[in-house]
């Protein structure tokens, strides 16, 4: 019986394992919910890119909040749940007025005087970003990075160009995006979407 699979766990064991410190299973509801989020959210945004970044939202989420997990309902519902409020989110985000500057015959851009003190916070939190880029990021996920967040290539394109799967692609961001969070304290307060 040495081959044969281990059992599926249950949501309970899931958490707590994964509360423990259990990379292992934290992967495996990674593996096995990231699919199904991803094709919700494409389907109620429309943008494979959108639903890219909203996915790996709805997994820090997961990741954070897991000890809040009740058992009240499936892992799965309380999962989705996550996620229609991530994805109902982006619906309410302020949408950008765009305007021809030809037309208007204006010339310069309007925009919002940010204070200087979040200007060096933002510097600040930057030069920590390309720290733990350079130092904790293996050169694969360097290159994912700066293929997804530089070049803006979608993660289809990402994988063909690596010779690498989708799903490790994903994989990858999450774990850069999970290491960048925990590395640089106030990343979220300063970098704004």
């Amino acid at each position: 019986m040495a081959n044969a699979e281990k059992a599926w766990p249950s949501d309970a064991e899931l958490v707590t394992e994964i509360l423990a410190g259990s990379r292992e299973h934290f992967d495996l509801l990674y593996e096995t919910y990231f699919p199904r989020v991803f094709r919700f959210a494409v389907k109620r945004l429309g943008d494979p890119g959108e639903a890219e970044d909203v996915t790996q939202e709805v997994f820090v989420t997961v990741f954070r909040c897991l000890a809040s997990y009740a058992g009240n309902s499936s892992l799965l519902v309380w999962i989705f749940g996550i996620t229609r409020n991530k994805v109902n989110r982006r619906f309410r985000g302020r949408r950008p007025r765009l305007e021809s500057l030809e037309d208007s015959g204006t010339t310069e851009l309007a925009g919002e005087e940010v204070p200087a003190d979040r200007l060096v916070d933002a510097r600040r939190v930057l030069a920590r970003c390309e720290t733990l880029i350079e130092e904790d990021l293996t050169p694969l996920q360097r290159r994912i990075f700066h293929l997804k967040h530089l070049r803006r290539q979608p993660i289809r394109a990402i994988a063909r160009a690596l010779g690498k799967s989708e799903d490790a692609v994903k994989a990858n961001l999450y774990r850069m995006r999970r290491a960048l969070e925990q590395g640089v304290p106030g990343l979220e307060g300063v970098i704004t979407r």
